[in-house]
């Protein structure tokens, strides 16, 4: 027992020697891409500031300079990739301005902003303190039910109230995260009608369109294009 405990004690302190060395190493290469940058040698930075990102470790300014060197290059999907990445970690809605502006000049389409689209952002925006809100109305309504019932009392209101909230609550868990978007990564990407290479082609696009995904076959993500359903490789998306 003694053996087991000094060995677990010794695989967490190389966990942690492991955590620090390699935080230091992507501290040092985010520094190095960072001067690369500067020198305007931008493919070189690309490649270190793409090691980080692979390795989980970003900051949004890494982000954003990803993004700009992407368009130079002619890469509006990893370009765009990059900016809703900035996006999803700053909540700052000037950059949908500047995603905006990538997809005109582009010409790609599920971009457009609709009053449905906003709604959808700003639930995702507050995603947490809807949960929250939702399961404080939860817990108030059966401390209202239990206290009315230690009163020798039934409310009705507040039992028909607690129903509707867990219904709520039910969706909200199992579909507000589930709701995604995808932007095709790689040029002449082609849309399928099955999840087949042996499907027929509705049609190949280019990188940068956004996609809904709707669900995902073995290697196929199922997706809307043009009010159809299709399918896209996962490794497109």
């Amino acid at each position: 027992m003694e053996q087991m405990k000094w060995r677990l004690l010794g695989m967490l302190f190389m966990m942690c020697v492991c955590a620090l060395s390699y935080g230091q190493v992507a501290s040092f290469r985010l520094t190095l891409a960072d001067s690369l940058y500067e020198k305007k040698q931008y493919t070189q930075s690309l490649d270190h500031y793409k090691a980080i990102l692979a390795g989980n470790e970003y900051t949004p300014s890494m982000l954003l300079k990803m993004a700009y060197i992407e368009e130079a290059l002619n890469r509006p999907g990893q370009a765009l990739y990059y900016l809703n990445l900035y996006y999803l970690a700053t909540s700052d809605k000037t950059v949908l301005e500047k995603m905006d502006e990538l997809a005109t000049k582009f010409n790609l389409n599920g971009y457009e902003t609709s009053d449905a689209d906003l709604a959808l952002s700003f639930y995702h925006d507050y995603h947490v303190s809807i949960s929250l809100a939702l399961a404080a109305m939860t817990i108030f309504s059966v401390s209202l039910i239990m206290f009315w019932k230690r009163k020798g009392k039934r409310s009705l209101a507040t039992g028909a109230f607690l129903v509707i909230v867990l219904m709520v609550f039910l969706v909200h868990v199992n579909v507000g995260e589930k709701i995604l978007t995808g932007i095709v990564g790689e040029p002449n990407t082609y849309i399928m009608d099955g999840p087949s290479a042996g499907s027929s082609v509705v049609s190949v696009i280019s990188e940068g369109h956004r996609v809904e995904i709707v669900g995902k076959v073995d290697v196929w993500y199922k997706v809307k294009w043009n009010n159809n359903t299709v399918f896209v490789k996962d490794k497109n998306l």
